[in-house]
């Protein structure tokens, strides 16, 4: 579908609501990365770490669609390296929730070989397919699957239920991806998985502060 194209202030601009809807990701990052300061233990340093560099990720995200009549794929390198670390740091607090996970030492160079090798293919090849696929991998093995066996092996995990739904919200937009499954040129298949995303990392957000909270109290009786 044709991309919207647009003049301001002598500027050929296009896709305005590929700006809107990453600045709205992008300020509920910022706001959950706030929020999420009142509680103080390892694993919630990393989600934070998430939150931060998604929000900024997705910043830069909507200046590259923006002005993509201007950078070109340079415009949108700064999102997808950001991106990656940030799925990086989301995967590495998973396996930093104390009491409930156990990984094996090698897990966490794992994740960041994984984002660093698929960031590095996505800028040599100026394809986005690579940076989904790192999400995608990190999304559904690291806050789907192993959230769901972190469920299984502890009563403590509960909370993670609201990562399993994030996922499973988000699950569609591969498909949206894929087949280029445009509503309309105001709602094209980059918007339908913006929107997706926002109420993932929603989910995320529910999840951190039921368990942070759960913490809190523990850390007070």
């Amino acid at each position: 579908m044709e991309k919207i194209q647009f003049e301001f202030l002598g500027l050929h601009l296009q896709e305005p609501m590929a700006l809107l809807f990453n600045w709205i990701i992008a300020g509920f990052c910022f706001f959950a990365f706030s929020k999420l300061g009142k509680f103080k233990n390892e694993a919630n340093f990393y989600w934070r770490a998430f939150y931060l560099f998604f929000g900024i990720s997705t910043v830069f995200g909507g200046l590259g669609h923006l002005f993509f009549n201007y950078t070109g794929f340079f415009g949108k390198y700064p999102c997808w390296i950001l991106g990656c670390v940030a799925n990086s740091f989301s995967a590495t607090g998973m396996l930093k929730i104390k009491g409930v996970s156990n990984p094996k030492k090698y897990a966490f160079p794992i994740i960041w070989i994984k984002s660093i090798g698929l960031c590095v293919a996505a800028i040599l090849t100026q394809k986005f397919i690579f940076v989904a696929i790192d999400a995608i991998l990190t999304y559904i093995i690291y806050t789907g699957v192993y959230a769901f066996i972190l469920m299984k092996r502890s009563e403590q995990a509960k909370f993670l239920k609201n990562m399993i739904i994030g996922v499973i919200i988000l699950t569609p937009s591969a498909f949206i991806f894929i087949f280029k499954l445009d509503v309309h040129k105001w709602l094209n298949k980059d918007d339908l998985s913006h929107i997706l995303m926002f109420c993932t990392i929603y989910y995320f957000y529910r999840g951190l502060k039921e368990w942070g909270q759960k913490e809190a109290q523990l850390n007070h009786v």
